[in-house]
């Protein structure tokens, strides 16, 4: 992204994403422009599953909803947050839909922002399940095709007639 013009910068209200949108600014030659801190961009909560180690966690997930691949999940996106939700001991877990309005009231505060035009780039650093949160919501057919959001992955959401939409997506490994 070095070179890339921002307009303006979001990032979830924890440390290493503000870190990282920190960091991001600096590289593109923007470290001029203060990153906005929204908890609505967190990461799901996982109640009692939060810190495990992805192949328990992924073997809990699967066992509950007796599916045998990790893209089945994907495709379940919903079923995964409400097993999580009723397995969860500490009553800390979100169900789904609360977590779907928060991301899109955040996206469409930032797309009716002063910051937004036509025109604008603005970084928005958030978390995994948040990511495959915003494609379930806004492009269900590249769901499937994202077995795992890695560190680092960059996708493009575009705001156009009152609607998102993925405009396209780069993975890097």
């Amino acid at each position: 992204m070095k070179g890339t013009i921002f307009h303006a910068a979001y990032a979830s209200d924890t440390l290493r994403a503000g870190q990282t949108a920190e960091l991001i600014l600096s590289i593109s030659g923007n470290s001029g422009i203060e990153v906005q801190k929204d908890m609505r961009l967190r990461e799901w909560c996982l109640g009692s599953m939060e810190a495990e180690h992805n192949a328990a966690f992924i073997k809990a997930v699967s066992d509950w909803l007796v599916v045998s691949s990790f893209a089945e999940l994907n495709k379940r996106l919903p079923d995964v947050a409400t097993a999580i939700y009723e397995h969860d001991t500490t009553d800390m877990a979100e169900p789904f839909e609360e977590i779907t309005n928060r991301l899109k009231g955040v996206f469409e505060d930032i797309a009716q922002s002063k910051f937004s035009n036509e025109n604008s780039n603005i970084l928005v650093v958030t978390h995994a399940f948040a990511i495959k949160t915003l494609l379930y919501l806004f492009a269900p057919e590249q769901l499937c095709a994202v077995e795992r959001i890695k560190n680092t992955e960059i996708l493009r959401l575009t705001y156009d007639e009152g609607k998102f939409h993925f405009q396209k997506w780069n993975v890097n490994r």
